[in-house]
């Protein structure tokens, strides 16, 4: 075969390759990027994972997808929330409930409102109430229980104790199974009864928010709570062991949010408990 021939060959063969090679479109950039970020999640890379996130909302955004924007800008901010950043997770909500009206999916906008009032919370600044009682208006809109008995949680945590029992039933006749209602909803309980005076219920209280906080990711509840049941565990003597073993798991959460004051005071509890445990 001659050298002219070996090249027409070639180069048909670099053509046929580059015709099979063809490049995503957004739309589908958009979607594996999502993916990508999921896979972050899974293995624990919450900063990845929104990194992936905002590049699949911003893809998706390019192309005038806002529903797949605003899915993905609402997983973005969940992510910074786990990585202890929630100024930024509020930019993300504040973002994805904008697209996701342009979309005109009510109960997107509900989750997403749900993450500003969260990442506030969280913060310590900003309004709370206004986006909770919107996000519960849309949820109720959309037929989303889960969403509406999430805003009647995060409500009662802002009201009067009678309220605020008030909203926790109604939360629980709403979604009171789901883990990501059940968590947020035992610890709040478990907040009132402790600052009632029923230290044996608060503390029964937040022990039983623990597991559901972990299985829906709620990385700044389940601090919350595993510190709530170290200190009540503290000031019974008999507990000591299980009082050092939250501790040390509180000091593990605390390192993933960034809060590394949080984290140093959690281990020296745990030596402590640990020291306590010993005599």
């Amino acid at each position: 075969m001659t050298r002219r021939r070996l090249a027409a060959l070639a180069a048909a063969l670099l053509s046929a390759c580059s015709a099979r090679e063809k490049r995503p479109s957004a739309e589908e950039l958009a979607l594996r990027q999502r993916k990508a970020a999921e896979t972050a999640r899974r293995y624990d890379d919450q900063r990845t994972a929104a990194s992936l996130y905002g590049r699949s909302s911003r893809s998706a955004a390019a192309v005038d997808r806002p529903r797949l924007a605003a899915d993905a800008g609402c997983r973005e901010g969940i992510a910074l929330l786990a990585a202890g950043e929630p100024r930024r997770a509020e930019e993300s909500f504040l973002r994805a409930a904008t697209l996701a009206a342009d979309a005109g999916d009510k109960g997107l906008v509900a989750r997403s409102l749900l993450g500003v009032a969260r990442a506030r919370r969280v913060e310590g600044e900003g309004d709370v109430q206004g986006p909770l009682r919107e996000a519960r208006g849309l949820a109720r809109e959309a037929g989303d229980r889960t969403a509406e008995a999430l805003a009647e949680v995060g409500l009662g945590a802002v009201s009067p104790p009678t309220e605020a029992r008030e909203r926790y039933a109604a939360a629980e006749r709403l979604a009171g199974d789901a883990p990501e209602v059940a968590g947020p909803l035992r610890l709040n309980r478990a907040r009132l009864d402790e600052r009632e005076g029923r230290a044996a219920d608060a503390r029964a209280g937040y022990r039983a928010a623990i597991a559901p906080l972990s299985v829906s990711d709620d990385r700044p509840g389940l601090l919350a709570a595993l510190q709530a049941t170290a200190r009540l565990a503290d000031g019974d003597a008999s507990a000591a062991a299980e009082a050092g073993e939250l501790h040390r798991r509180a000091a593990l959460v605390a390192d993933g949010l960034r809060r590394e004051d949080v984290a140093k005071a959690e281990r020296r509890a745990a030596e402590d408990a640990a020291a306590r445990a010993a005599r």
